[in-house]
């Protein structure tokens, strides 16, 4: 006799795959037949996985169309079945699953627009945090400059790629005419709205949390690279340092201040203890 983990197992597979014949006999009929049954739950699942999915990730939905969308929403699911009893989340794999899926094809940036969707979800959950009181820096001393590292709000993702994604995402929000995406060198004579190509050059994307609503904007290059010096708790002489060493030409300060006035820093740590506003 099947354990009830095993008859678990067995009903999930069948539910995933859509195939009722290994649990067919485990099934009692009383007066729908198994297979029938064994549908009905298959049907209720995919739908409910595949709007979620929908929902999280509707510029790659608008991208690809809703059929295609749907038909790899089910092999995704096949592939990473949800195993938490909330929905939020079911695409928490999608990006890498998309890569791995288009990688060296023209749909390659479908990957990197649906990191910037999941990143979107992160921020709507991720833990808050005040933003840093820029007057508070003034309580540091001279010396103690160099070894400050910056602490980034919970709320805030950043998203390279080297595609446009944040024309790409723009340009296909709600109300707005789908453009269309076109790669390099390939028209599309006759287009009702200007299209978004794809060597267009490199897209940084900050993703900020504010009160009730997420802030979707583009940064320069310098400012991520002073971002992301700042997330991996590099010391500011060591993420100023980098950071001239890649922009020569750009000013440590205006990066800094950007920053700071996007109230993505939440606090510093150095010699004295952690401040964050209160």
């Amino acid at each position: 006799m099947n354990s009830l983990r095993e008859l678990q197992k067995a009903f999930c597979g069948a539910v995933l795959s859509g195939d009722a014949a290994e649990v067919a006999a485990l099934i009692s009929s009383d007066g729908i037949p198994a297979p029938q049954r064994l549908q009905i739950y298959t049907n209720n699942t995919q739908a409910a996985f595949q709007s979620t999915l929908a929902a999280t990730f509707p510029v790659v939905e608008r991208l690809g169309g809703a059929d295609w969308f749907r038909q790899w929403a089910r092999e995704y699911q096949r592939r990473f079945p949800s195993r938490s009893g909330d929905l939020q989340f079911v695409g928490d794999r999608y990006a890498d699953f998309l890569r791995d899926r288009f990688a060296g094809t023209e749909y390659q940036y479908f990957c990197d627009v649906a990191r910037l969707e999941w990143a979107y979800q992160e921020v709507l959950i991720a833990a808050d945090a005040a933003a840093l009181d820029p007057a508070s820096l003034g309580t540091v001393a001279e010396e103690d400059y160099a070894g400050m590292v910056f602490l980034l709000r919970p709320a805030v993702r950043l998203i390279e790629s080297v595609y446009p994604i944040f024309a790409i995402w723009k340009a296909n929000q709600p109300g707005v005419a789908t453009p269309g995406v076109v790669t390099p060198g390939v028209a599309t004579p006759g287009a009702a709205e200007p299209v978004v190509s794809l060597d267009a050059g490199p897209g940084r994307v900050l993703l900020i949390r504010r009160s009730d609503f997420v802030e979707v904007r583009e940064v320069p290059a310098s400012t991520a690279t002073l971002f992301n010096q700042f997330s991996r708790g590099a010391p500011f002489a060591t993420a100023a340092a980098v950071f001239t060493e890649v922009h020569a030409e750009a000013e440590l300060g205006d990066a800094l201040r950007q920053l700071i006035s996007l109230e993505v820093i939440a606090g510093f740590r150095s010699n004295q203890p952690e401040v964050k506003q209160s």
